[in-house]
């Protein structure tokens, strides 16, 4: 009886080890966090990484910048805080390492979205300033403005645009296909500026610019076309300034582009087609200059060319 005995404990240990060996863990620690739920500015937000495998305790590290707000705790793999504006959808690489040094990376997108204070984009004319601002998106600013009102034939007119974001946090705004730099006659289309200018001859306001064709006001020759590139998905403005950062699309942690959202040129003159090889100056006569972001905001001023 006693060798029956032992016979079965024998087993039962044998079965303990089969069991022990089959539920061991990965050595590599890997996220198995598949998605993150989406945040509001303002709104506390709270959300833990998962691991699995590898040997605790871990430590976790962002491989990117976080919304402003939010951090992650190293030691749990929890991202909290309160975001103080909108941001993305952006992805984010979270990477985890294990006790022995072991550790895996993993891409997630990460959305913060802003709050109500948002303005419809607006038109503003001014028929007689040479200068106006118009409001935009998310409190961004669209403004133009001349150095004059009033020239003299082949008289160089400094044109300046700025958008800039007004609030005191960076704001991120999600982009459009609404690419203002459709309408800048002999200007390349460019899918990462999100800003356009046009000078029309005669006088137009917001509603009516579009019917007239713009006068070519860049050097056909001289234009730089680039190369290729998918547009940003959003753009991350600097508080206060127009300096913005382009996310998503070309665009991301490894080959990030900060853009300063200006545009300033002198022109006396246009190109009277795209071969043209010499300019014409503007004739006498009253024309319009219009900018616009790709939010459908858009500002319109005014200039006289004297007899």
């Amino acid at each position: 009886m006693k060798h029956i005995i032992r016979t079965v404990l024998l087993s039962l240990a044998l079965v303990g080890l089969i069991v022990s060996t089959s539920c061991s863990a990965s050595k590599t620690p890997t996220v198995t966090t598949n998605s993150l739920s989406e945040g509001t500015e303002g709104q506390a937000y709270s959300q833990t990484l998962q691991v699995h495998g590898g040997t605790p305790p871990y430590t976790w590290f962002a491989m990117a910048t976080l919304p402003p707000g939010l951090q992650l705790d190293p030691l749990t793999g929890v991202i909290s805080g309160t975001p103080m504006a909108g941001w993305g959808p952006t992805f984010v690489s979270f990477q985890v390492t294990d006790h022995t040094g072991m550790g895996s990376a993993k891409q997630l997108l990460i959305t913060v979205h802003p709050t109500t204070y948002a303005t419809s984009p607006t038109t503003t004319t001014s028929a007689t300033a040479n200068s106006s601002t118009a409001s935009s998106i998310n409190g961004l600013s669209l403004s133009l403005s001349l150095d004059g009102t009033t020239y003299q034939p082949g008289q160089e007119i400094a044109i300046t645009v700025d958008e800039k974001n007004v609030l005191s946090t960076i704001n991120n705004v999600t982009a459009t296909t609404n690419l203002p730099s459709e309408f800048m006659s002999g200007y390349p289309n460019d899918p990462s500026f999100p800003l356009g200018l046009a000078v029309l001859r005669g006088n137009y306001i917001g509603s009516n610019y579009s019917t007239v064709t713009p006068l070519i006001i860049y050097n056909p020759g001289e234009v730089y076309i680039g190369t290729t590139a998918t547009a940003p998905t959003s753009y991350s403005f600097n508080p206060g300034i127009g300096v913005a950062t382009l996310n998503g699309g070309d665009y991301n942690s490894s080959n990030a582009i900060c853009i300063w959202l200006h545009i300033e040129i002198s022109v006396n003159g246009y190109w009277p087609n795209n071969a043209s090889t010499t300019s014409t100056n503007f004739e006498p006569g009253v024309y319009t200059v219009v900018a616009g972001d790709e939010w459908g905001a858009l500002v319109v001023v005014h200039f006289t060319v004297s007899q």
